[in-house]
């Protein structure tokens, strides 16, 4: 089957996310002068415990606009844990605006699955020119819980609302930003481990096909002439003859042609949920609806809207039944932060997960990833729903994990334990209890997540603290379970990469572990579908670096060659989430 008609059933939808590093709480041991804005803040922190003691990671973020040099880690203190041996660790520079990852080994000193502590990281560094100082960064560690284990999920209820067939609420200014979660997980690495050099072909790059008629072609890409801020990141879908896409604060529907532009705060009620970023949009042809995740204000929740394509053609797209999610609805205190959201389909639920909680937020609330589900036959009906959802803590080590696309009767999400042991997560449909447990798999590289543009600019920058190494590619394909996630380099990978894992859920055992990589240039930002004719994995995913500007790509797993669909020629920090 050439390679056209394959991909037009298999590229994964868009994800939507719009975030801005917020660290953990910290105290700062230097002056900023004017013309040295320079700031190192603390990002996530892992600990994975051993025998006799706990493997620790956490990311250092330069936020400032000049390089953080010399840096030094004295001292690390984890809730009564400390350095072992008790030796300086030498970072080295950290570029302007970027992150590291920090490893160590710390006494183990009474830490337990499941705990939170408070967290202290002092050191050295020089901003610049100016003179060596130290510093002092505080936060909170969250230990994952005991593997393996289960629980009940919780339940809860939300009434429907429905807008009107015109809009009819006043223009209201998005607010972005502010609130953003940032890191909440650095994945802590085994020591002397061994790494496998790549299991198969290097992946290149080429011009994606032109003129084939019996498929896909790609001429251009043109815009729809909207403004979503910087990024945009945009998440789209196709169904019953309309093409739906949103961007962080706008919708639009096309039937052929043009696209008409929505603004979701004329459209939804603007109660305190309001309109911010992050959106996610997917057709269900199960129900025949289009269903629309719109972040709210951060920490407000979210809200979930329903429309069939026959529907958004006749109202204009204005016409939706609508759910708020608001805190509340999941036991959390007012306030409470929701961020990086995703959607997946199941055979009878749509599957909601994001973070939440982070540091800042009000005391009590639960901290993690947090996956919820809703009957897709209450979204068709309209009326109230009557959903499942996890405690977020459960899935600590799971922080801005993506659900599992094509992904049947049952749903799969995985974090990093440590780079040897992935944790994965499932929720079978028949079932009111969702479980984990840990897979061995071979150890990768979590650092140096860097690849620069011919005009300096770092495109991986923003990855390299979030979502740095999370699991954001997963799908369901032949009955095996598909992560993938962006990984560092070392002797083996002298570019940063993207790995693949297949799992077996019948006994939850690794089948296979491969790697996306080329030695000339990165890869990053790996999501996953699967093929509903021929049950192949389709990748999406971010090149660049080696003397190429950062674009974006597209193939099948097994190709070994990846298809360019933009001609991006700027450089830039952020590419997205």
């Amino acid at each position: 089957m050439d390679f056209s008609k394959r991909l037009s059933t298999a590229v994964p939808t868009a994800r939507a996310a719009l975030f801005l590093i917020v660290t953990l709480a910290l105290t700062s041991c230097w002056n900023k002068g004017p013309a040295q804005n320079g700031r190192l803040e603390l990002g996530g922190a892992g600990i994975a415990l051993q025998a006799s003691t706990a493997l620790f990671a956490v990311t250092l973020q330069n936020t400032g606009n000049v390089d953080a040099s010399g840096v030094e880690v004295d001292a690390v203190d984890a809730g009564g844990a400390t350095l072992t041996p008790s030796v300086p660790i030498a970072v080295g520079t950290i570029r302007a605006s970027a992150s590291v990852p920090v490893n160590a080994t710390l006494t183990k000193a009474g830490l337990q699955p499941g705990g939170t502590y408070k967290l202290s990281v002092r050191g050295k560094v020089q901003f610049g020119s100016a003179p060596t100082q130290n510093f002092a960064l505080g936060g909170l560690v969250r230990i994952p819980v005991a593997s393996p284990g289960s629980r009940a999920a919780n339940s809860g209820s939300a009434p429907a609302r429905h807008t009107g067939t015109g809009p009819v609420y006043p223009l209201q200014t998005p607010s972005v930003g502010g609130h953003e979660n940032g890191s909440r997980w650095s994945v802590p690495v085994v020591p002397n481990a061994t790494y496998l050099p790549p299991s198969k072909p290097a992946s290149k790059p080429q011009p994606a096909p032109t003129g084939d008629p019996n498929g896909v072609t790609f001429n251009v890409n043109q815009s729809n002439g909207f403004a979503g801020g910087f990024p945009d990141e945009p998440s789209g879908a196709t169904g019953g003859g309309v093409t739906f896409m949103t961007a962080n604060t706008y919708g639009s529907y096309s039937t052929g042609g043009s696209f008409t532009q929505l603004n979701p705060s004329t459209i939804f009620q603007n109660s305190p949920l309001g309109t911010c970023c992050d959106q996610v949009v997917q057709y269900v042809p199960a129900i025949d609806r289009f269903v629309w995740l719109l972040q709210g204000n951060n920490t407000d929740g979210m809200r979930l809207a329903a429309a069939s394509p026959a529907q958004v053609k006749s109202s204009n797209g204005q016409s939706w039944t609508y759910w708020d999610l608001p805190p509340s609805l999941f036991s959390e205190p007012s306030g409470t932060g929701y961020d990086y959201p995703d959607l997946a389909v199941g055979t009878n639920y749509l599957y909601i997960d994001w973070d939440a909680c982070w540091q800042g937020n009000p005391p009590g609330c639960n901290s993690g990833r947090e996956i919820m589900r809703i009957p897709l036959s209450q979204i068709q009906s309209g009326g109230t729903i009557n959903f499942n959802y996890t405690t977020p803590s459960d899935s600590a080590d799971a922080w801005s994990a993506h659900l599992s696309q094509d992904t049947g009767s049952q749903i799969f999400w995985a974090g990093h334990d440590q780079n040897n042991q992935l944790r994965v997560f499932s929720w079978p449909e028949s079932s009111g209890s969702y479980s984990w447990r840990d897979v061995t798999i071979n150890p990768w590289p979590t650092g140096s997540l860097s690849s620069k543009a011919p005009d300096g600019n770092d495109w991986m920058s923003f990855l390299s603290g979030f979502p740095g190494n999370g699991v954001i590619g997963a799908t369901v394909a032949q009955g095996q379970v598909w992560f993938a996630w962006s990984a560092g380099t070392n002797s083996n990978f002298p570019q940063p990469h993207v790995e693949m894992v297949e799992i077996n859920p019948s006994g939850f055992g690794k089948t296979q572990q491969v790697q996306i990589w080329n030695p000339s240039y990165a890869y990053g930002y790996p999501s996953l579908a699967t093929n509903g004719c021929t049950q192949e994995v389709g990748l999406s995913l971010e090149y660049g670096g080696g003397g190429n500007y950062e674009n974006h790509v597209v193939g099948f797993w097994g190709d070994f060659v990846v298809y360019i669909t933009t001609n991006s020629n700027v450089g830039t920090t952020r590419f997205g989430d």
